[in-house]
């Protein structure tokens, strides 16, 4: 008993300090347009050409920003809004392709785990995967990051009161589930590299800039939650399931970081 009593203790004094400043990033503008649009007394602030936009979401200070598409845009982002705005996490939402085939277009993955899959070693025979190092420490990177306990379970809890929008009229109501992301700098549009992504890694869903964002908050001792909604199978079908679906799922991501937001009392 007094240990479930100190979890809870625990849960809830870790859920207040995440509320004092939330940073929330998005690769496009699709990503990022539901919840600029419903910031209350936003400022904009610019820095080496990138914006960044204050204010409160959710009755909470957020500072927001769209990042650009790829590996070193999020990258430069992620560093610089932990530099000048000081975050208690960063939260990343946006769309993905499903390598997991119970995911559909409109389903929400939260990102548990994550990991590049187009890090390693390149052969003639293979891609051989490796971690990450540590440029300060030259410690190994963990092979899959792991978004912040507390925050998966408070993103499960606030998944519980959100409405998701039907990819179509007559698609199934979107799902939400916790699984494994995998990044590249690839826009995926192939059934034998999906294959391979769930044979090598589990993986449920590929982007092009979650774990490097996890990458960045874990050497920085920084609590971190990706979410991604599915746009597309990741497989020939691709290119144009995304353009006709991204907004819907770019919404549906927006609208459970939106919950996740107010639980964060």
């Amino acid at each position: 008993m007094k240990t479930r009593l100190l979890f809870f203790v625990l849960f809830l004094v870790s859920a207040t300090s995440f509320a004092q400043r939330i940073a929330i990033l998005g690769a496009m503008a699709e990503e990022v347009e539901l919840l600029q649009s419903q910031l209350k007394h936003a400022k904009t602030k610019e820095i080496l050409g990138f914006r960044f936009k204050t204010g409160k979401l959710n009755g909470k200070k957020v500072v927001l920003a769209e990042t650009g598409i790829g590996k070193a845009n999020a990258s430069i982002v992620t560093t610089l809004i932990i530099k000048e705005f000081s975050p208690k996490i960063i939260i990343f939402t946006g769309v993905a392709g499903a390598v997991n085939p119970d995911l559909n277009q409109g389903d929400i993955l939260i990102g548990k785990r994550l990991s590049y899959h187009d890090y390693g070693r390149l052969t003639n025979d293979s891609l051989k995967f490796y971690p990450t190092r540590n440029p300060h420490t030259k410690q190994l990177n963990p092979q899959f990051f792991l978004s912040d306990s507390i925050l998966v379970a408070i993103a499960g809890e606030a998944a519980k009161g959100i409405e998701l929008k039907k990819i179509t009229t007559d698609s199934p109501q979107p799902r939400v589930s916790v699984g494994t992301i995998v990044t590249g700098d690839t826009f995926v549009a192939s059934s034998v590299a999906v294959a391979g992504f769930r044979r090598n890694y589990q993986a449920d869903a590929t982007e092009m800039e979650g774990a490097v964002v996890a990458q960045i908050c874990f050497q920085q001792n920084l609590p971190f939650l990706i979410i991604r909604s599915i746009s597309d199978k990741a497989n020939e079908a691709a290119p144009a399931d995304f353009q006709t679906f991204k907004k819907v799922a770019a919404d549906n991501s927006a609208i459970l970081v939106k919950s996740i937001i107010k639980n964060l009392e």
